[in-house]
């Protein structure tokens, strides 16, 4: 008994027919419509099974091409969010900016450096309620317990409070988001 292997592709049923007799098939389940005959349909059993195999590879192409698509407007539209965010914060910022920069020009003719440190003071918050608005924070340091996940140690020092307490901060931390942008640098007590 010699097996030939035909397949229909609509359905993706494989079928097994034997030679000997083409109608009957392995699989008893499978309707006889949709079994191809290769004895009785010769060359058109083939060229269909061509045409059908070009429809699929054009189908694929076609997908091919709409998934490149795809991914380029995901990332142009990405890249047009990144843009707009960097633009917002810089709009934010840009006040401040403008501010310190007239302190910087009035700071060599200032007769009161009480005023002066106003003026900078107010900068500072500005600049920092800016960035807050962009989704940055500080980090609590000073008195609290160190966190080695938000402080970074620089150094331990004799202190009257409890171990392990921050002393100092050095230079502020950042979260962004709520994640870890900058760890606080700090003086811890030992």
């Amino acid at each position: 008994m010699r097996f030939r292997f035909n397949s229909t592709f609509p359905n993706l049923n494989i079928q097994v027919m034997t030679l000997n007799n083409p109608e009957q098939t392995l699989d008893p389940e499978l309707d006889s419509d949709a079994q191809v005959h290769a004895t009785q349909n010769g060359e058109t059993g083939a060229d269909e099974t061509a045409q059908k195999l070009a429809e699929t590879e054009e189908k694929l192409a076609y997908l091919a091409a709409e998934l490149e698509n795809y991914k380029r407007q995901t990332n142009r539209r990405m890249e047009e969010d990144r843009a707009r965010t960097s633009r917002r914060v810089f709009d934010q910022i840009l006040p401040a900016l403008d501010n310190f920069a007239l302190a910087m020009k009035y700071a060599g003719n200032a007769q009161d450096v009480n005023q002066l440190k106003t003026g900078l003071e107010f900068v500072a918050q500005q600049m920092q309620t800016s960035l807050e608005g962009a989704g940055l924070e500080a980090i609590p340091a000073a008195g609290q317990m160190f966190d080695p996940q938000r402080h970074e140690a620089i150094e331990e020092v004799e202190s009257d409070q409890p171990s392990g307490t921050v002393v100092e901060e050095l230079q502020r931390g950042y979260l962004y988001q709520g994640e870890v942008l900058r760890p606080a640098r700090v003086k811890v007590a030992r």
